[in-house]
């Protein structure tokens, strides 16, 4: 489990996260929506481990994480797949946008052409495996980033936005893929969402982030009502 408590962070004299506190569970989605500004993303990249909170505690399977050892952080990140709102490609194929991440983190030929073929057609982005990154359209170009998330095997999803850019259908498509990991990977994902239709396929537990803080928290079943009032 995954457990933030109290999490305070400031950027100068303004408070964006006011002891903000958290859990997720392995097997299950918990979804964060709030109004822009509201500080999810930087939640989101606390929980990633790129910027520590000014004070609180974060936890992983009830041991404290400690921002300062940058040894125990590097390793923890490595089973973190982190997509923020609008990921990069590297600026090669979209072949090597998976393969060459895989071959950095010690996978053998084999193994990386075979991740790299099977998740580029899961993406249905096979086709396009010779082309530059670069020429993808925005939505493919997310679908990408989070193959490349996946391709790494992360027991930590955390994804910030992942169908903001994408079509209906590709939307459907992108939520199945993450339910179907997390379900057969046994794995945490903290998602944020601006969707209440997503949220409610999706969601096993949604928190409601508001002006930094956590303003109502629901495990399965919600209202649209209920979220509308807040956002």
């Amino acid at each position: 489990m995954i457990r933030a408590s109290n999490i305070v962070k400031n950027y100068g004299e303004t408070k964006v996260l006011d002891n903000v506190s958290l859990e997720a569970h392995r097997g299950r989605i918990t979804v964060i929506m709030g109004p822009n500004g509201s500080g999810k993303s930087t939640l989101l990249r606390i929980l990633a481990l790129l910027i520590p909170p000014d004070s609180g505690r974060l936890e992983l399977d009830d041991a404290p994480i400690d921002f300062n050892n940058e040894v125990e952080k590097v390793n923890l990140q490595k089973k973190i797949g982190y997509l923020p709102q609008r990921p990069p490609v590297l600026s090669t194929s979209v072949y090597n946008n998976i393969y060459l991440p895989l071959r950095l983190r010690g996978k053998t030929k084999v193994e990386a052409k075979k991740t790299t073929e099977s998740i580029l057609t899961m993406l249905k982005l096979k086709d396009r495996a010779n082309i530059n990154a670069h020429r993808l359209s925005g939505g493919q170009k997310q679908l990408l980033a989070l193959g490349r998330a996946l391709a790494l095997n992360p027991e930590i999803l955390l994804l910030d936005e992942p169908t903001a850019s994408l079509s209906p259908n590709t939307a459907e498509f992108v939520q199945d893929i993450v339910k179907n990991y997390v379900r057969e990977k046994n794995c945490h994902a903290v998602i944020i969402s601006h969707s209440i239709p997503e949220a409610r396929k999706m969601a096993d537990s949604l928190y409601l982030l508001v002006s930094g803080k956590i303003r109502a928290t629901f495990n399965g079943q919600f209202s649209e009502a209920e979220i509308l009032k807040w956002i």
